[in-house]
């Protein structure tokens, strides 16, 4: 005789369709043909879906909802906690000098032995203190190194968009050179993979399509791996640290005016832009060109990590700086909607804040996707005007001479390129992941203060990781008012 026991398992591991004749319908919990509302089962959302934003009702619902979504970046792109603030170490040499302002070459270690790499543009005759700028220069060929060439400069010369053939050839150099000649410090440096910065490649950053067998191990793993990102580690992570690190940089330098600091880039810079002056309090001015809208999120492996923009999008990390002053530009790309489609919502949310005259877009949409001359002056009476630089308007840009590569490459001379490639960028990751883990270790809860910052770190990124927000323990409630004792289940079955 069989035992009863070995039935009822038996039963337990058969699927249920089988414990129904062929003749029955399959339970259902849904009619026939209705499907669950669940986000799973929707249409997947890429890049170049539609992402709008719908401003709050008050300023007390927008802190709560701002809250939320600053967290979402800060889980997403690896930085909840902060890594830890190790030295900068910065060497600043080989100044050039120009009639009224000078440039030097810079770097120093975002983290242990990882560059940030740029050139440092101050004016002449200026005393402190003094406003600063920084500038991501986006996706322009060589980066800091662009030159756009003879032919192209002649071209937009003729479209209006440029006016000097010398300067024009560099829009990147443009705005550092003029805003140094308007007294503010200038530091523009450059993107992972650009210029100097080459520790992990362009091709890395910028261009990853194919995984690499040898950097998906369960310890020592590169970018990209389902280790790197289940840790929360991208190349969105590293560069937006990088330029947390540069703000750092800058308003630690003598004469710069720590409360007046302003970041301006287009294109992947302008990601960097709003990126930054979302998640960091210190930037007073921002504009983002070329970049905000609610169409294209950004087109490269450094624009995007896992759950960046999951219900929420480029408009809305924009909000966030609000009501500081920001100023946006669009052109003939994923922009040109931007004053039907967006603008219209931060317009509102500036204005809910009580800061509408915070807010402005320039809409050039005869112009390609670009940072021109047109633009760069919308900029500079933005700054001028938010940076009280006290400047006469309007502000003219005069032509200059561009630096070579040779003047500003920052590996010359004595200095020594640091370490690159697969080997390096594992050590990277290893070292990232190991100072996260340190942090997280020290919260281990001891009492109700430890307790309290433990489940502010750790379960304010389970609640971004699962979506939705865990109850504070003060609201969970719980009442036993019904109690039974079944005695043993398997006795209660006449199983045994």
């Amino acid at each position: 005789m069989i035992d009863r026991r070995i039935l009822l398992l038996i039963a337990l591991m058969l699927p249920i369709s089988s414990l129904v004749s062929a003749a029955d319908e399959p339970p259902r919990v849904l009619p026939a043909g209705k499907v669950p509302q669940d986000s799973r089962l929707e249409p997947l959302k890429d890049l170049n879906g539609y992402f709008p934003f719908s401003p709050s009702t008050s300023p007390k619902a927008w802190n709560r909802r701002a809250e939320r979504v600053r967290r979402q970046l800060l889980v997403s792109l690896g930085l909840w906690p902060l890594p830890t603030r190790t030295p900068l170490n910065p060497v600043i040499h080989g100044r050039v000098d120009r009639d009224d302002y000078t440039v030097d070459r810079v770097y120093f270690e975002s983290m242990p032995g990882f560059y940030v790499t740029g050139s440092l543009y101050r004016p002449k005759d200026h005393s402190g203190p003094m406003p600063a700028v920084l500038c991501p220069h986006g996706h322009w060929a060589n980066g800091r190194f662009y030159d756009t060439g003879v032919a192209k400069v002649k071209q937009e010369i003729k479209q209006g968009g440029e006016q000097f053939e010398e300067g024009g050839r560099s829009p990147l150099q443009s705005r550092c050179v003029q805003l140094a000649r308007m007294g503010c410090v200038v530091f523009h440096y450059d993107m992972i993979g650009y210029a100097d910065c080459t520790q992990i490649s362009y091709q890395v950053a910028h261009r990853f399509a194919k995984q690499r067998k040898e950097m998906n191990r369960d310890s020592e793993w590169g970018l990209f791996s389902p280790q790197a990102e289940s840790h929360g580690q991208s190349v969105m992570g590293l560069q937006t640290w990088n330029s947390i690190r540069a703000l750092d940089f800058v308003s630690q330098l003598p004469g710069v005016d720590p409360k007046r600091l302003a970041v301006t880039g287009a294109s992947g810079g302008g990601t960097q832009t709003f990126i930054l002056c979302a998640i960091d309090p210190r930037p007073a001015v921002a504009f983002p060109a070329v970049m905000v809208s609610t169409a294209m999120q950004g087109g490269c492996t450094c624009e995007n990590a896992s759950g960046l923009r999951v219900d929420t999008g480029n408009v809305e990390f924009a909000a966030l700086f609000a009501p500081k002053p920001l100023g946006l530009s669009a052109a003939d790309d994923w922009t040109k909607e931007m004053s039907t489609k967006g603008f219209p919502e931060l317009r509102q949310h500036y204005a809910m804040l009580g800061h509408a005259d915070h807010l402005m877009l320039i809409s050039r949409t005869e112009f390609a996707h670009n940072y021109n001359s047109i633009t760069r002056h919308a900029m500079y009476h933005w700054l001028n005007q938010h940076l009280k630089l006290g400047l006469a308007e309007p502000i003219e840009e005069r032509d200059f001479q561009r630096l070579s590569q040779e003047e500003m490459t920052v590996w010359s001379g004595a200095t020594t390129k640091p370490a690159q490639g697969p080997d390096f960028e594992r050590d990277l990751l290893a070292w990232w992941h190991a100072d996260t883990q340190k942090q997280l270790q020290a919260l281990t809860p001891r009492d109700a203060s430890s307790l309290r910052d433990f489940r502010e770190v750790a379960g304010g990124a389970i609640d971004v990781l699962i979506g939705q927000d865990l109850p504070a323990a003060a609201d969970i409630v719980y009442d036993q008012n019904y109690k039974e004792d079944l005695g043993d289940i398997l006795h209660m079955m006449g199983l045994l």
